[in-house]
């Protein structure tokens, strides 16, 4: 089976910022481990990758900036890939903890999704996106 290496970066330049406290905090009570300072994502990172999943429309507009319209497909949006739904994912900047839970339990049950879906693909032999 073929290595799968997943990575965060950013489509704003924030790197070296401490990560969002609030989100952490979800994080860590869930047991992930999201220290560490954020980070802009490189055209190297960009060039390189099979698939860049999106939080909100903004960031898929900002990397098709980026890459040539050929590389394109490998854009993709979370909910859609994850939900088949063609919305951004709340931003729970500054919002209440309420809102940071949503998104946490939201961006949790899609990457369970998304995992699934890419295992699938790489068993079955097909091409991503």
């Amino acid at each position: 089976m073929a290595d799968i290496v997943v990575d965060s970066a950013g489509v704003h330049n924030f790197a070296g910022e401490p990560r969002d406290y609030m989100m952490c905090s979800y994080a860590r009570k869930a047991g992930y481990d999201m220290g560490g300072e954020s980070k802009y994502i490189s055209q190297e990172q960009a060039d390189s990758a099979d698939l860049i999943v999106c939080m909100e429309h903004f960031h898929v507009v900002e990397m098709q900036k980026r890459l040539p319209y050929v590389r394109w497909g490998c854009i993709k949006l979370f909910n859609e890939i994850c939900f088949d739904e063609q919305t951004n994912l709340i931003d729970p900047s500054g919002d209440t903890g309420y809102i940071y839970h949503y998104v946490f339990e939201k961006i949790q049950e899609g990457c369970g999704t998304l995992a699934w879906k890419l295992s699938k693909m790489l068993c079955q032999g097909e091409i991503f996106f």
